[in-house]
């Protein structure tokens, strides 16, 4: 049996109960001829996403963190050019665009 979060609306299901921790828990569910339920047809709105993480040892977009990187402890580098002179925020080479609306002496632009 796949197994169901929820069921089809107005769907007959024939059940067995079990007392767990939570309270009361249905098991064996099935339909009223003994055969597979449809369920809903309703699937969740939110998916789990890939989700780009930037290592801090490395600097690399991975799947994984500083903790768990395999390069060992690196020197602090700008992100954007590899430099180990300057951190990514006062690199000469990265575009304005996204530095975002600070000026030199850390002054906000009017």
């Amino acid at each position: 049996m796949s197994g169901f979060r929820s069921l089809g609306e107005d769907e007959p299901v024939l059940f067995e109960c079990k007392i767990s921790d939570k309270g009361l828990e249905a098991t064996v569910v099935t339909a009223p001829d003994g055969s597979e339920c449809r369920g809903s047809h309703r699937r969740p709105m939110s998916k789990k996403r890939f989700r780009k993480l930037r290592c801090y040892n490395c600097g690399e977009f991975a799947n994984h963190i500083a903790a768990k990187c395999m390069m060992g402890p690196q020197p602090k580098r700008c992100h954007y050019c590899k430099s180990e002179d300057h951190l990514i925020a006062d690199c000469p080479q990265r575009p304005e665009k996204g530095r975002g609306d600070e000026g030199e002496m850390g002054e906000t632009k009017v």
